[in-house]
């Protein structure tokens, strides 16, 4: 049996609710994106790898070599920054949320991964890391108002740093099950950082 996997970091509770609300917010601002591929709150997370499908005998392998390269990261602090628009607010393809803390911990987390992976048969990526959060993706690209952009980060940006803070403590291999009512996330494992 394959299944259709990737490794990410899973959101804390309280970070996924304040993205939920300056996700409204947006929402709120922006009748042209309310009926575009909103991430239910519940499974918002920074994407560390893509898998792909992978068959089911090869998990194992593929959580061994995980549990190598977390050994070699300590937990860190990640706290959440703005909503962006991408590429463009003219001709927006995705809403990100940025990281104003842990990015550059999330990126060589990110690339020990790849380095790990690489032996098992996974290609390293072609495009520079950059850690984010989606928080939509739209079917065609198309423009953004300001006043969206600027609703949502009024959330972010008043919400307190226990709000949108959070430490990094592990990497999750989830799979993913895409249906009509979009892609629906299964935790197989969560692989701990070696800690302080």
């Amino acid at each position: 049996m394959s299944i259709r996997a990737f490794l990410g970091i899973g959101l804390a509770p309280h970070v996924r609710t304040t993205l939920g609300l300056s996700a409204a917010a947006f929402r709120a601002e922006s009748r042209p994106w309310r009926g575009e591929k909103w991430v239910p709150e519940e499974n918002l997370h920074v994407t560390l790898k893509f898998l792909g499908t992978v068959e089911e005998p090869n998990i194992d392998g593929i959580i061994e070599a995980v549990t190598a390269a977390a050994a070699e990261y300590s937990e860190y602090p990640l706290a959440l920054g703005e909503i962006h628009a991408i590429p463009r607010l003219r001709a927006a393809s995705m809403i990100w949320a940025t990281l104003t803390e842990g990015e550059t911990a999330t990126a060589a987390l990110a690339e020990g991964i790849d380095q790990h992976l690489e032996p098992l048969g996974f290609d390293s990526p072609t495009r520079p890391f950059t850690a984010h959060i989606t928080l939509a993706r739209a079917h065609r690209p198309k423009a953004i108002a300001f006043d969206a952009i600027d609703a949502g980060n009024r959330i972010l940006y008043a919400a307190t740093d226990r709000d949108k803070r959070m430490s990094v403590r592990g990497i999750t291999l989830y799979s993913s099950t895409l249906t009509p009512r979009g892609a629906l996330y299964e935790e197989l494992a969560i692989v701990p950082l070696k800690g302080d």
